[in-house]
């Protein structure tokens, strides 16, 4: 947690004056499309404030929306995010269910999860800066005894790792795969999630959502080819926008493999293991 985050309780950053008029704008539902891009231009230009306390869809968020895509659209959009893949999530940990939220980003996957009943929440993110919105994030609502943050990546071995940071948008931050990828970098833990998953004592998962940037398979094939079927998540959310960076296609193979495919939108891939 930065050290403004830990002077600055929830609720520092509220809007105000002209920033409370521009969100009700969002509030009455005319902020979709390009106009909340509109939204978010007019707010810079007014110079109004950043970071910005929110409430959203029942939870307390602190949001830095300028150089993280999943946080401009909290702010400024009208449409509740990923309302299909929520409405399946609800369905999968409402009764004290096991989440894990891979690329957890600020956690509002995670933190929704809590919301929903889930009684246990990984939320793995390695990038540090947005790690520290996390762990924000989780305190802000008094989760933190249900949503434990993971300041580590996922993948086929334990190792340091180099991580390319975008600064425009945070939350595309992406594990190198070679020394040729470009940009600012900075050095990660990684570790697999079978091993992860041993030392939490976690021996059932209801439900895992997965975006990582195009390492969805990198990091899903070692836990899924090295573990019991009685681990296996029983629903899975996997961003597929990235698919054609796959080397090997974990969709089809999760669908050949005891999945069903019960919803897909132009982001996620919504699969359900038939037992």
């Amino acid at each position: 947690m930065s050290n403004d985050d830990k002077k600055n309780a929830w609720g520092a950053f509220a809007p105000t004056g002209a920033g409370r008029v521009l969100l009700l704008l969002k509030q009455l539902g005319l902020a979709r499309g390009s106009a909340k891009k509109h939204l978010g231009r007019l707010w810079a230009r007014m110079g109004l404030g950043t970071p910005v306390d929110i409430r959203y869809s029942g939870l307390k968020f602190r949001v830095h929306p300028f150089d993280n895509t999943v946080e401009n659209k909290m702010l400024f959009g009208s449409k509740l995010r990923d309302e299909q893949e929520l409405k399946i999530l609800r369905a999968a940990v409402a009764d004290g269910g096991v989440f894990l939220d891979i690329g957890a980003n600020i956690g509002y996957y995670a933190l929704m999860a809590a919301r929903f009943g889930a009684s246990r929440v990984l939320a793995f993110e390695p990038n540090p800066k947005v790690y520290s919105r996390l762990c924000f994030n989780i305190a802000a609502n008094g989760l933190e005894n249900r949503v434990k943050p993971m300041q580590i990546a996922l993948g086929a071995e334990t190792a340091t790792m180099t991580m390319i940071v975008t600064e425009r948008d945070m939350g595309g931050s992406r594990i190198a795969e070679d020394s040729n990828d470009s940009g600012s970098s900075i050095s990660v833990q990684m570790a697999p999630l079978k091993s992860v998953l041993q030392d939490e004592q976690i021996d059932r998962v209801d439900a895992l959502k997965i975006d990582v940037e195009g390492m969805e398979d990198a990091v899903l094939f070692p836990f899924f080819e090295a573990s019991d079927k009685r681990v296996w998540p029983h629903v899975v959310i996997i961003e597929h926008t990235s698919q054609q960076q796959w080397k090997r296609d974990i969709l089809s193979w999760l669908m050949d493999s005891g999945y069903r495919e019960i919803e897909r939108n132009r982001s996620n891939a919504m699969l359900q293991l038939n037992r």
